[in-house]
Protein backbone atom coordinates (compact mmCIF):
# COMPACT_ATOMS: atom_id res chain seq x y z
CA UNK A 1 0.00 0.00 0.00
CA UNK A 2 1.48 3.43 -0.67
CA UNK A 3 2.75 6.05 1.98
CA UNK A 4 1.49 9.24 1.62
CA UNK A 5 3.19 12.17 3.43
CA UNK A 6 0.08 14.78 4.80
CA UNK A 7 1.37 18.20 5.40
CA UNK A 8 -0.34 20.60 7.95
CA UNK A 9 0.39 23.44 10.17
CA UNK A 10 -0.40 24.06 13.84
CA UNK A 11 -1.54 27.90 14.37
CA UNK A 12 -1.80 29.17 17.62
CA UNK A 13 -2.92 32.62 18.01
CA UNK A 14 -2.22 33.25 21.76
CA UNK A 15 -5.58 33.38 22.53
CA UNK A 16 -7.83 30.48 24.79
CA UNK A 17 -10.45 28.77 22.60
CA UNK A 18 -13.36 27.34 24.80
CA UNK A 19 -14.06 24.24 23.46
CA UNK A 20 -17.51 23.20 25.68
CA UNK A 21 -19.10 26.75 24.78
CA UNK A 22 -18.47 26.11 21.08
CA UNK A 23 -20.49 23.21 18.92
CA UNK A 24 -18.65 23.68 15.93
CA UNK A 25 -15.44 24.76 14.01
CA UNK A 26 -17.73 27.83 12.05
CA UNK A 27 -18.50 28.64 16.04
CA UNK A 28 -14.63 28.48 17.21
CA UNK A 29 -13.21 30.24 14.11
CA UNK A 30 -14.54 33.65 14.04
CA UNK A 31 -11.81 35.79 15.42
CA UNK A 32 -8.87 33.48 15.47
CA UNK A 33 -5.88 35.44 14.91
CA UNK A 34 -7.38 38.49 14.18
CA UNK A 35 -6.59 40.17 17.55
CA UNK A 36 -3.64 41.91 16.23
CA UNK A 37 -1.39 39.51 18.24
CA UNK A 38 1.56 37.59 17.46
CA UNK A 39 0.73 34.13 15.93
CA UNK A 40 2.60 31.04 16.14
CA UNK A 41 2.80 28.16 13.52
CA UNK A 42 4.44 25.26 13.35
CA UNK A 43 4.62 22.86 10.43
CA UNK A 44 4.28 19.41 10.74
CA UNK A 45 4.20 16.15 8.61
CA UNK A 46 3.07 13.24 8.83
CA UNK A 47 3.38 9.39 7.13
CA UNK A 48 0.23 7.87 6.46
CA UNK A 49 -0.77 4.10 4.38
CA UNK A 50 -3.74 4.74 1.67
CA UNK A 51 -4.80 2.92 -1.59
CA UNK A 52 -5.27 7.03 -2.75
CA UNK A 53 -4.82 10.24 -1.52
CA UNK A 54 -8.78 10.61 -0.82
CA UNK A 55 -8.12 6.99 1.64
CA UNK A 56 -4.83 8.41 2.92
CA UNK A 57 -7.03 11.54 4.04
CA UNK A 58 -9.46 9.58 5.48
CA UNK A 59 -7.10 7.90 7.91
CA UNK A 60 -5.36 11.28 8.59
CA UNK A 61 -8.82 12.76 9.48
CA UNK A 62 -9.39 9.98 11.85
CA UNK A 63 -6.30 10.27 13.81
CA UNK A 64 -7.07 14.22 14.51
CA UNK A 65 -11.21 14.47 14.40
CA UNK A 66 -13.96 12.71 15.81
CA UNK A 67 -16.15 13.47 12.93
CA UNK A 68 -16.61 15.82 9.73
CA UNK A 69 -18.75 18.00 12.04
CA UNK A 70 -15.44 19.44 13.81
CA UNK A 71 -13.65 19.81 10.15
CA UNK A 72 -14.02 22.77 7.47
CA UNK A 73 -12.95 23.62 3.87
CA UNK A 74 -11.83 26.84 2.68
CA UNK A 75 -13.17 28.04 -1.01
CA UNK A 76 -12.07 30.28 -3.22
CA UNK A 77 -13.09 33.44 -1.45
CA UNK A 78 -11.71 31.93 1.52
CA UNK A 79 -14.80 31.40 3.39
CA UNK A 80 -15.13 28.14 5.49
CA UNK A 81 -17.56 25.76 4.94
CA UNK A 82 -18.97 22.21 6.58
CA UNK A 83 -17.09 19.37 4.85
CA UNK A 84 -20.21 17.65 3.65
CA UNK A 85 -20.17 13.55 2.43
CA UNK A 86 -17.92 11.16 3.68
CA UNK A 87 -14.85 11.69 0.58
CA UNK A 88 -11.92 14.01 1.07
CA UNK A 89 -10.43 16.41 -1.94
CA UNK A 90 -6.51 16.67 -1.54
CA UNK A 91 -6.66 19.89 -3.32
CA UNK A 92 -8.83 21.40 -0.63
CA UNK A 93 -7.59 23.17 2.10
CA UNK A 94 -9.30 21.91 5.35
CA UNK A 95 -9.32 23.36 8.69
CA UNK A 96 -9.92 22.00 12.21
CA UNK A 97 -8.96 22.60 15.92
CA UNK A 98 -6.96 20.34 18.12
CA UNK A 99 -6.23 21.01 21.35
CA UNK A 100 -7.38 24.49 21.05
CA UNK A 101 -5.31 25.30 18.22
CA UNK A 102 -6.45 26.06 14.82
CA UNK A 103 -4.37 23.45 12.13
CA UNK A 104 -4.53 23.43 8.54
CA UNK A 105 -4.50 20.75 6.35
CA UNK A 106 -1.88 22.11 3.03
CA UNK A 107 -1.55 19.14 1.01
CA UNK A 108 0.05 15.29 0.48
CA UNK A 109 2.89 13.73 -1.15
CA UNK A 110 3.18 10.10 -2.33
CA UNK A 111 6.15 8.73 -0.76
CA UNK A 112 8.78 6.46 -0.78
CA UNK A 113 8.97 3.36 1.85
CA UNK A 114 11.95 3.75 3.52
CA UNK A 115 12.43 7.50 2.53
CA UNK A 116 11.76 10.76 4.97
CA UNK A 117 11.90 14.68 3.04
CA UNK A 118 14.96 16.01 3.15
CA UNK A 119 16.12 19.10 5.63
CA UNK A 120 18.11 20.27 3.52
CA UNK A 121 15.87 20.87 0.76
CA UNK A 122 12.47 21.76 2.75
CA UNK A 123 10.38 18.61 1.89
CA UNK A 124 11.28 18.94 -1.69
CA UNK A 125 13.38 15.74 -2.15
CA UNK A 126 13.48 12.78 -0.10
CA UNK A 127 16.60 10.73 1.12
CA UNK A 128 17.32 8.03 3.93
CA UNK A 129 16.48 8.34 7.43
CA UNK A 130 20.14 8.18 7.99
CA UNK A 131 21.27 10.59 5.82
CA UNK A 132 18.38 13.45 7.40
CA UNK A 133 19.62 11.76 11.09
CA UNK A 134 23.27 13.22 9.78
CA UNK A 135 22.35 16.23 8.68
CA UNK A 136 20.15 17.39 11.74
CA UNK A 137 22.10 15.75 14.41
CA UNK A 138 24.60 18.48 14.28
CA UNK A 139 21.37 20.34 15.94
CA UNK A 140 20.76 17.76 18.57
CA UNK A 141 17.43 16.58 16.53
CA UNK A 142 16.28 13.52 14.75
CA UNK A 143 13.92 12.82 11.79
CA UNK A 144 11.66 10.14 12.34
CA UNK A 145 10.64 8.02 9.01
Amino acid sequence: MPNYRIYYSERDANIAVDMDRDTSPADRLPGIGSGGGRMDETEWEEEVEGSSPEAALESFFKEHIRDNSELMWIDERGESRPVEGLSYDPHKTYIWIENGKLMEYQGLDEGTPGKVSCPLCEGTGEVTTEVADEYVGNEGRTIEG
